[in-house]
């Protein structure tokens, strides 16, 4: 029976409602036929009972609207900090003050609640910012020792084997720098460093710099870029389009297709990737942008699974939003919006 609880007084209020409607408005028919402001004797004889009938029916239904928008307030709040929640945000809190018992118990096990997941992510951050802090020195260490290595006179099985340590320590250290820059970047609020730049030279800056990478595979690359000049941190997004950019190219196959568009509107900047490459399906494209995901389990393709994750971050401290669209074996297509100035 509990947990009918907050039905069962919804159900009451609602008739409490209806109730006092009704009895009120007959109180002022029978007030205006005492007080002889409405005829005692009507032409037509229902016409009092209709008219009761219908304020009755809309004095009730304004009721009504009231008790349900104050019933069903703080439910509404729930939906809206369950989403707030859901993208993430652990900061924030319920009323726990309410007339409602069971509303009031709903609010405190939700701020529990909260507080425990803002504890784990809190607890989960701190112990990989500092192993990955600490992993930093010896890694150097190791690469320094392996660079000299290979410069030493060797086996061709001993340059084998120091090529493979070298290029382990650079992934590693590679990985340790993207957890510290997103464990930054989580912590901050606003962008850095503004200043005004142009959009289409750093995309075209970033395509060139890859351009051993599309070359080896025979790409072709389509490229449509407007003129636009834009006021952010140039750093910052020259990481999203170096990472959608090598996305791209590492997914594409040999002689594939890779299309580049930015263009603008009067409140919006538009830049988007697409390319021919395997796609993804919609399993892989709920967590594509989660820290450490990675759809290829074999790790085949390389990769720490941090380059989406930072993209995503810093599109959000800029004010803007990546949607991605893919079909297996049809390539992938990810658009970024931009607040325009």
């Amino acid at each position: 029976m509990r947990k009918f609880h907050l039905w069962l007084t919804f159900c009451f209020m609602i008739a409490i409602t209806f109730f006092f409607g009704f009895l009120l408005t007959g109180f002022f028919v029978f007030l205006g036929l005492r007080l002889h402001l409405l005829p005692p004797a009507p032409p037509v004889p229902w016409l009092p009972s209709i008219g009761l009938i219908g304020a009755a029916a809309i004095f009730s239904f304004c009721l009504t609207l009231l008790v349900s928008r104050y019933f069903f307030s703080p439910i509404h709040q729930l939906i809206l900090a369950l989403k707030e929640v859901a993208d993430g945000n652990f900061a924030i809190f319920l009323p726990e003050e309410n007339h409602f018992t069971d509303i009031g118990k709903m609010n405190r096990n939700f701020n529990q609640m909260v507080q425990e997941l803002s504890s784990m992510e809190l607890l989960q951050s701190d112990f990989i910012q500092n192993v990955s802090h600490e992993f930093k020195t010896p890694l150097a260490a190791m690469e320094g020792y392996a660079v000299l290595l290979s410069s030493s006179p060797l086996s061709e099985e001993q340059k084998e084997y120091t090529s493979r340590i070298l290029d382990s320590c650079r992934q590693l250290t590679a990985l340790t720098g993207n957890i510290l820059q997103l464990s930054k970047l989580e912590n901050q609020k606003i962008v850095p460093e503004k200043h005004l730049f142009s959009l289409d030279e750093q995309l075209r800056q970033c395509i060139l710099a890859m351009e051993p990478l599309w070359t080896q595979k025979n790409l072709l690359l389509d490229i449509d870029l407007q003129e636009i000049e834009y006021e952010g941190n140039e750093s910052m997004l020259t990481q999203v389009w170096s990472n959608l950019l090598s996305n791209a190219i590492k997914f594409t196959p040999v002689s594939g297709s890779i299309q580049i568009r930015l263009c603008s509107s009067s409140d919006v900047i538009l830049v988007s990737f697409a390319d021919s490459g395997i796609g993804m399906t919609k399993e892989v494209q709920r967590h594509i942008f989660d820290k450490f995901y990675q759809a290829d389990h074999s790790r085949s393709v390389h990769g720490n699974g941090l380059g989406l994750a930072l993209v995503r971050r810093i599109i959000c401290l800029c004010g803007g939003k990546i949607q991605v669209s893919s079909q297996p074996g049809k390539g992938t297509i990810f658009t970024i919006y931009l607040p325009a100035a």
